[in-house]
């Protein structure tokens, strides 16, 4: 079920040692963009027809920094250099309320590094995908696809829930249900279902049907595929374009479950087999268990890897993603409070869909920009918020689609 490296992959990482160096080259001179004041912007255009102009208010650069909570100490080593800078891989999860643009910034984020010479993997984990819709190309399937048109090696991959659903029916059917662990096997969590077969109990029978968080275990798998298989060592951003918050929560909640999942089934396991243990010794199968034992361990031990993975300062970022609304700003607070307790780090605060400044406004949008105002001072007045980066990007005359769309985007959030 889940993607092996393609040929596309392969070519890509020929075509990265190659260029590598100019792209270095080109990393160490780029300096942090000023704000520019922009009557109009056009976009670089591949189809004439698909891309129109991007407008951008002479005096919005001004107005949002104007807006913004006071910087923190330090803040000025927090923009797109530090997050470009070293070859060390890094993990940026971005996520948020439902609809607050989190595809977008996390695809222009994966643009931006490519263009600054990171082969990058852009990776969605909710279950309705946008990512294809953003790149204005077909990256379903649940393989990696090359996306065309960064400098360096950028790839999609969209986790396909559904189709792992069906797989997952298809599989408890065949061969009296053995198809489970086969299906399980593919996602490194195999070991779970041969544990839950225990003789006349046929415990696996409970996984007849696709368990809850299914959605969320399959990314953790491909997070362990991420730390594990060689075909992904050529990526040194990988960006995740997260579900809504509670999907995230979950996931990011998962490594922990299944450790302490893990440490139930041994203990069940020990007990129904300290009853025959004798008898099975007589056969030479307490080998054939100590084993069984030590994959389970093994399991445990990579979910402690993924649990470090999300919680390592270092190499994981979560970015927050809201728009100027109190009812967004506050699902913020409570989701940066949640991260706080699983101990994911979390830097930096998007604020989306701002409204340029105006000197004629009309009535709904002065009010718009009142409500947007009060949204802002939420923010600064939020002990959860206030710590944090603000990103502020504005609201544009478009929809951005397209890698030369999404690059306009990310000169303009990711400074």
């Amino acid at each position: 079920m889940l993607a092996t490296a393609s040929p596309h992959l392969h070519a890509a990482a020929r075509r990265l040692s190659v260029e590598a160096p100019a792209a270095a080259r080109r990393l160490s001179a780029e300096a942090p963009a000023a704000a520019q004041v922009l009557c109009v912007t056009r976009l670089p255009r591949r189809r004439p027809s698909r891309y129109a102009t991007l407008r951008a208010v002479s005096a919005s650069a001004a107005a949002a920094a104007e807006a913004a909570p006071p910087a923190k100490e330090g803040a000025e080593e927090m923009g797109f250099q530090e997050m470009a800078s070293g070859t060390r891989r890094r993990y940026y999860m971005l996520g948020g309320k439902g609809g607050v643009g989190k595809t977008s910034c996390a695809a222009s984020l994966a643009v931006r590094f490519a263009n600054n010479g990171h082969p990058t993997l852009v990776v969605s984990t909710d279950p309705a995908h946008s990512l294809s819709d953003s790149f204005a190309q077909d990256l379903s399937g649940g393989t990696l696809v090359p996306v065309e048109g960064p400098d360096s090696p950028l790839f999609a991959l969209e986790i396909n829930p559904e189709k792992a659903r069906e797989e997952f029916r298809t599989a408890s059917q065949k061969n009296g249900g053995t198809g489970v662990k086969d299906f399980m096997d593919s996602m490194g969590l195999g070991v779970l279902v041969e544990q839950l077969q225990l003789g006349e109990l046929k415990l696996g029978e409970l996984l007849d049907t696709p368990p809850p968080g299914l959605d969320e275990a399959i990314a953790i798998s491909k997070v362990m595929q991420f730390l594990e298989a060689q075909e992904y060592n050529m990526f040194s951003r990988i960006v995740f374009d997260t579900a809504p918050t509670g999907h995230t929560l979950r996931l990011l909640s998962l490594p922990d479950f299944l450790d302490a999942s893990i440490g139930k089934i041994l203990k069940l396991r020990s007990k129904i087999a300290s009853a025959t243990s004798a008898i099975k010794s007589v056969f030479g199968q307490e080998v054939q268990q100590q084993d069984a034992a030590n994959k389970l361990e093994q399991l445990r031990e990579r979910m402690v890897k993924v649990r470090e993975l999300f919680r390592d300062t270092e190499s994981t970022e979560f970015i927050i993603v809201t728009i100027p609304t109190v009812m967004a700003i506050s699902e913020s607070s409570r989701l940066r409070s949640s991260l706080k307790k699983e101990s994911v780090p979390v830097r930096r605060l998007i604020v989306n869909q701002i409204l340029p400044p105006s000197t004629s406004d009309c009535k709904f949008c002065a009010i718009k920009r009142k409500d947007q105002t009060r949204a802002l001072d939420m923010i600064r007045n939020d002990p959860e918020l206030m710590g944090l980066n603000l990103i502020q990007a504005p609201l544009v005359d478009m929809e951005i689609r397209g890698v030369p769309a999404l690059k306009f985007l990310g000169d303009i959030v990711w400074k």
